[in-house]
């Protein structure tokens, strides 16, 4: 049977999502598991007033208003979130939009202040966005665990509790003064805190058969330290500045930072400067790209 998180009513129609591409695997309950990450792997978030914004973004799709300034349906109901630095996790349910229709307005809004703060120009996000179907609340509760572990297992924070930047104060219904978008009232109505609790802070539990979104390899040199490096020896607070540098000189720091430690495809992810071009100015120094 089908669980709809909203009314726990078995529901026999899958909704259908019409995409330009291969068809999306569609949710009987409406439920999606969503992955979005930055193109290259490239830091989709440089600081807290970002993230905040994303949390505003996600804010106006729960609670959107019309072109006259009046409050309409909410186009979908979010459940738990991650912001992690370069791809957030969410876990919503369609309403009055398809799940398309809801990331293209989230995406869209956040990629549009990225782009203007940091003048850049181009895509923020790769390719569109990951996602599985949740329709069942064995698996609803395995990504609530899954998606709230994530800082832990990235090695970002020591616990759940410690992680600012996902929903779980807002299960722990702990003041952060962020804005809060979960219907955590819904959940909580299923599951006791307390189940719930035990169920994403004990240890032993497999997730491994959980879509994916970061495979990318470990890296000895933490982001902390190669952004340190650059702060230090070239005065590069924001590393998306490096894109905008002189290339004789990028080149020259490309070739430093990796020097240092830092692997291709985390520097790209860090500066958004393109894989290829690192690979290149790094393994042939005779090329300028």
């Amino acid at each position: 049977m089908l669980w709809c998180c909203e009314n726990f009513l078995p529901l026999g129609q899958l909704i259908a999502i019409s995409m330009p591409r291969q068809a999306r695997k569609t949710s009987g309950t409406g439920i999606y598991h969503v992955m979005l990450r930055g193109i290259n792997r490239q830091d989709i978030f440089e600081d807290d007033e970002d993230r905040n914004k994303f949390l505003q973004c996600l804010s106006n799709v729960i609670e959107p208003y019309d072109e006259r300034g009046y409050r309409v349906p909410a186009l979908c109901s979010i459940y738990a979130y991650c912001l992690m630095p370069n791809h957030v996790h969410l876990l919503l349910q369609e309403k009055q939009k398809t799940l398309g229709e809801v990331m293209k307005r989230i995406t869209i809004a956040y990629a549009y202040y990225f782009n203007r703060k940091y003048q850049r120009n181009g895509y923020l996000f790769q390719d569109r966005f990951r996602s599985e179907p949740v329709d069942d609340i064995k698996y609803f509760k395995t990504l609530l665990r899954y998606i709230h572990l994530n800082p832990v297992h990235a090695g970002l924070s020591a616990s759940t509790e410690d992680y600012v930047w996902s929903s779980w104060h807002e299960y722990e219904k702990k003041y952060t003064g962020l804005i809060d978008v979960c219907n955590t009232a819904i959940v909580l109505n299923r599951i006791s805190w307390k189940e719930l609790y035990d169920y994403v802070c004990e240890s032993g539990h497999d997730d491994g058969s959980i879509l994916e979104m970061d495979d990318e390899p470990p890296r000895s040199v933490p982001d902390s330290a190669i952004k340190e490096f650059l702060s230090a020896r070239y005065g590069i607070s924001n590393m998306m500045e490096l894109q905008n540098v002189d290339k004789n000189k990028r080149n020259i720091i490309i070739r430093e930072v990796c020097e240092q430690g830092a692997g291709f495809r985390q520097l790209a992810r860090i500066t958004g400067i393109s894989y290829g071009i690192i690979q290149r100015v790094v393994t042939d120094q005779r090329t300028v790209p």
